[in-house]
């Protein structure tokens, strides 16, 4: 079955986190894995913190209800779906695999992600891909404030809103925006190139998405030179 883009196999095992705290979950998990059974659907998750948390690549999980902070940290391969609201972090310094999320989420979307790609199919909270090292993270409706807080690499593509400092100190990186933000220090807006329209158009192809790339504007990193006025050895008009 094709679900957003995302092929969603046969579930082979079924996890209850009904009563089970987070360290029984995630022993649950990690035995399932451990026994080759590497297609899970956790129901219940009771909105716990740090679950499936640094699994590896042809392990497939289904989380089907909200779920709490830092779930999918640290993912290195692992394509992980979420029916359901999440936390603050979800996919936290995540270095490889996808995340899927179908709600919305909490703040720090993607921290500090080295690779792979998230996608929230609603709204996300402040600091989207703060320190984004060269992941790929789209929400599918508005995000908050300081997106793309001193990333590094990657992309950032939201469909709808961004709030405000938008790409505020960015050092690296693009982030699309297909609504209206407000732009922080040093974020320099661009229209679209040719590559940028390629890029976009297999992402949203990809995920079924359904927007009007003309629409969008990109945000790339822009060189200041704070101490400095137009003439060199002037500090704001200042002699040094």
């Amino acid at each position: 079955m094709v679900n957003g883009g995302i092929n969603i196999t046969k579930t082979e095992n079924i996890i209850s986190g009904e009563n089970l705290s987070t360290r029984q979950l995630n022993f649950e998990i990690k035995k399932a894995v451990s026994q080759d059974k590497k297609k899970l659907l956790l129901e219940n998750p009771e909105k716990k913190d740090s679950i499936a948390v640094g699994l590896s690549k042809e392990t497939e999980v289904t989380l089907k209800g909200d779920v709490g902070d830092f779930v999918g940290a640290l993912n290195n391969g692992a394509r992980i779906e979420i029916r359901g609201n999440t936390g603050r972090y979800v996919g936290n310094n995540m270095t490889s695999g996808e995340i899927l999320v179908r709600g919305s989420a909490e703040d720090g979307v993607g921290f500090g992600i080295y690779e792979g790609t998230i996608i929230i199919y609603g709204d996300a909270g402040d600091a989207v891909g703060q320190l984004n090292k060269g992941g790929t993270i789209i929400i599918v409706g508005d995000m908050g404030n300081l997106a793309g807080l001193y990333m590094l690499s990657g992309d950032i593509v939201v469909t709808g809103d961004a709030g405000l400092d938008t790409g505020d100190w960015m050092i690296g990186g693009n982030i699309y925006v297909g609504g209206n933000f407000k732009p922080g220090t040093n974020a320099l807006i661009n229209e679209l190139s040719f590559a940028d329209k390629q890029k976009l158009a297999e992402l949203f192809k990809k995920y079924s998405i359904k927007e009007d790339i003309g629409n969008f504007k990109k945000i790339e990193h822009q060189e200041l030179r704070p101490f400095y006025g137009e003439n060199d050895g002037e500090v704001d008009g200042e002699d040094l």
